[in-house]
């Protein structure tokens, strides 16, 4: 922590020396301001620029104050990385072969991770309660949902045949309604050939045998038509409404049989917890990989929480206190190489880190200096207007 100090501290002070250089000056550096997407050169005549201009300058402070922070832990990683190599030889192996040998055995990291932790919530333990049973189980569920499918296939048959009926229904009611009409227009033609023909006998005393024979002839064969084609209709019609009432019967039936196998179905869903035999039988599988992957679990635990317990209290001894660090990167701390490459990567992450804080200092001072500015002449021109 000590060496932390002497590092941070200078940096702390050069950032004070460079926001009070900044805001000596009485100009706005083009630079900086370039850096800013806010029309400045409109600040005295829009006030939403100064509000906007504001904002920014908020949201700035805290970018500061957020770069701060990873600034300060990635110091402090850096430094646990550096008192790592300061280590002996001998606790650098150690430390080395307790990572390697951790890192291999979490092939699966997140999965033991999450177990080791106890964040792995398990969905299927209640499973366990019917593990002697679950095979006839799930056979019978697939028994019920096979027979449910079937009665839904005749429920869709008969469905279907109760639409075909009415169908009918409704072409045979229409056939009817259209032989009734031509039943009174055949007795309307009858008058008027009985009129027509009165009048050619009466009026032009002309023989009108072979003409009332034809138009008997017509007449009788329209009226037979229409009786044995009405007779038919309405035989049709009481076949019809027969099988309606049939289907209606056997529909309400299947309907019935279908709420009692769905009743049953539910209520296995519900008390196994799932929506069919499939998913059913899919989380016994998963419960039995489970079950073999927390007896795994359980013979290399102990294990591993045992070389936790040795890395934290090797990195302790040597005053190294970002344990976390250590273990969140164990397969860098693995070898030289790795340790190497990482702390390269920090290092670059630290200047990287120091470039945009000075570049965020810069902007919040030179906006500091303009807001003030802003607000000088804005009271300026407060005073004046009073005065006037």
């Amino acid at each position: 922590m000590e060496k932390l100090k002497v590092l941070y501290t200078p940096f702390l002070k050069l950032f004070d020396q460079i926001r009070l250089y900044i805001n000596k000056k009485n100009h706005i550096e083009e630079s900086v301001v370039g850096g800013i997407d806010i029309d400045l050169e409109q600040l005295y005549e829009d006030p939403e620029i100064a509000k906007k201009l504001q904002q920014r300058y908020i949201k700035t402070i805290e970018d500061i104050e957020m770069l701060k922070e990873k600034y300060k832990a990635v110091i402090n990683e850096i430094t646990a990385m550096q008192r790592i190599e300061l280590m002996s030889n001998r606790g650098k192996a150690e430390l080395e072969k307790l990572c390697k040998v951790y890192s291999e055995t979490l092939v699966k990291k997140g999965e033991f991770k999450d177990k080791i932790k106890g964040q792995g919530y398990r969905t299927v333990d209640y499973l366990e309660q019917y593990e002697d049973q679950m095979d006839k189980i799930i056979e019978m569920m697939k028994g019920h949902e096979k027979n449910q499918s079937m009665v839904k296939q005749d429920l869709a048959y008969l469905e279907s045949e109760k639409s075909e009926l009415i169908y009918q229904s409704n072409r045979l009611k229409s056939a009817y309604k259209f032989v009734k009409n031509a039943f009174i227009v055949v007795a309307i033609l009858t008058a008027i050939a009985a009129f027509i023909l009165s009048i050619i006998y009466f009026i032009n005393r002309r023989p009108i045998l072979l003409e009332a024979m034809i138009s008997m002839v017509v007449i009788i064969a329209a009226t037979v038509w229409v009786y044995v084609f009405r007779r038919y209709l309405v035989y049709e019609l009481s076949k019809n409404q027969k099988m309606m009432k049939r289907t209606v019967e056997l529909t309400n039936k299947t309907k019935i049989k279908f709420i009692n196998n769905q009743s049953v179905i539910d209520y296995q869903c519900k008390k196994y917890k799932i929506d069919s035999s499939e998913m059913l039988e899919l989380r016994w599988e998963n419960y039995k990989n489970h079950m073999h992957a927390e007896r795994q679990y359980k013979n290399i635990s102990n294990s591993i929480a045992a070389m936790m317990t040795d890395i934290e209290d090797l990195l302790e001894k040597n005053n190294i206190i970002e344990v976390d660090f250590i273990l969140d990167h164990m397969d860098y701390f693995a070898s030289e190489k790795g340790r190497k490459i990482l702390l390269e990567k920090h290092v670059a992450k630290k200047d990287e880190l120091y470039h945009n804080l000075q570049k965020a200092e810069r902007e919040s001072g030179m906006m500091n200096l303009v807001l003030t500015n802003y607000k000088s002449h804005v009271s300026h021109e407060n005073n004046k207007d009073k005065k006037n």
